[in-house]
């Protein structure tokens, strides 16, 4: 277990590095062709399908495409390798520095057998890259001529690479499995001694991804690239799932409490911390179900996050998933946030059943509030009282659910200012 966990951390860190400079697809002639890629910042919210309809990047699905990945080590441990540190191996920004293992391991003898460097400008491509190239092609955008299906390409085998040099290299890579394409695609070579159909399996991969975060909306999970699945593609978060790949047991585990806080800068951008228990190793952070990025302990125990919002809009929900070294959710932090240059309300949960009510950016006048649920008025547990000059009320509820909240502003005299009202879900 702490071995296939390893593994899966290493992908993630070399994903990520290959998948933000990647190009969507390599240059040159070539099973689907390719077209100059820039670099694109994930959107906040942004699907696989809004992906396709936006700028000539893959880079826009990388933290998807990252879950996957690692989702396809559970699934099979072992059954991929990294090729970044075989010697004679050069990768263009473009490829992922994995392989199939009998792939890898054929194409480190090659290398020996020659005795010169090869350069490989595309290996393997992920699900939802590829659907962004099948959709492209269908649009006639992005200078794609020709590209496969998502769940039919040879390249989201893991089996495939192309290589610019092709008739250099054809004698040794065919000496150890390798067969060329030929000239309707002279920079490929499909490895065929070995390996499995990793193209199902990869499909297999996101099926279980969606269906770990969409328990109420399961699909099959068969390997098979129909419209189910094509559906529930379109709609994946671009930066992935708020809960990703899990290798290990999937036994419920109690969830603890986390404690939410986030603050505005000047700038209008937010800083986010998280106070955990101990045995949380990472969080995830979702704004309205989208993942807005992860902190680990190993970065700070306040798993502090900058993030800078697309949209600025009132009432949306914060989500801080807490994940134990084994991959397992044990902890979960909720609020609600008001992304507004002007007075914003904000509910943090502080506890087990304890939340946080009031305001921030308060106008001057205001000099205390009250806080109401469902019309009963609650007491602040820092200070004591109803009546609270610090702008926010601390209070345990015992009954949890939706509820309503109202918060009423007072200036110094004690005359009423107004009302805000915000309905929450308490968990």
């Amino acid at each position: 277990m702490i071995a296939q966990r390893a593994d899966v951390t290493r992908l993630r860190t070399l994903l990520a590095l290959s998948l933000l400079t990647a190009c969507a697809a390599p240059s040159g002639a070539g099973e689907e062709g390719g077209h100059g890629d820039d670099f694109e910042t994930i959107a906040e919210g942004l699907t696989v399908g809004g992906a396709a309809g936006s700028r000539c990047s893959t880079t826009s699905v990388a933290p998807l495409s990252e879950q996957l990945i690692e989702e396809v080590q559970c699934l099979e441990p072992g059954r991929m390798r990294r090729i970044d540190d075989i010697p004679g191996i050069s990768l263009s920004s473009a490829t992922f520095p994995v392989l199939q293992t009998p792939a890898a391991d054929a194409l480190e003898r090659a290398v020996d057998r020659r005795g010169r460097t090869i350069y490989l400008n595309s290996g393997l491509r992920t699900l939802p890259a590829q659907y962004l190239l099948y959709q492209w092609y269908r649009r006639g955008r992005c200078g794609i001529g020709l590209a496969a299906r998502p769940g039919r390409s040879n390249h989201e085998s893991g089996l495939a690479i192309d290589i610019d040099d092709n008739g250099s290299w054809r004698s040794a890579l065919s000496a150890e499995g390798f067969r060329w394409l030929g000239s309707r695609d002279p920079v490929h070579f499909d490895f065929v001694n070995g390996g499995t159909d990793l193209r199902r399996l990869s499909v297999l991969a996101f099926q279980r991804l969606w269906n770990r975060n969409h328990p109420e909306d399961r699909i099959a999970e068969d390997g098979d690239y129909g419209p189910q699945t094509e559906a529930r593609l379109a709609r994946a978060p671009a930066e992935g799932f708020r809960v990703g790949a899990s290798c290990g047991a999937t036994e419920p585990v109690e969830q603890q409490a986390i404690a939410v806080h986030w603050e505005r800068r000047a700038d209008a951008t937010y800083d986010f911390r998280a106070e955990a228990p101990e045995d949380v190793a990472r969080v995830v952070y979702a704004i309205d179900d989208y993942v807005i990025g992860r902190a680990s302990r190993a970065d700070g125990d306040d798993f502090h996050l900058h993030y800078d919002f697309n949209f600025h809009t009132d009432e949306r929900l914060v989500e801080v998933t807490g994940f134990d070294a084994e991959g397992r959710e044990v902890g979960l932090g909720l609020g609600l946030i008001d992304v507004s240059d002007g007075v914003a309300v904000f509910i943090r949960q502080q506890g087990e059943g304890v939340y946080e009510i009031g305001l921030e950016r308060a106008p001057a006048e205001v000099a205390a509030i009250e806080v109401r649920a469902d019309g009963f008025l609650l007491r602040d547990g820092v200070s004591g009282s109803s009546w609270s000059t610090r702008n926010a009320v601390r209070s345990s509820f015992e009954t949890l659910g939706r509820r309503q909240f109202e918060i009423d502003t007072y200036e110094a005299d004690g005359s009423h200012r107004g009302t805000l009202r915000r309905t929450f879900t308490l968990r």
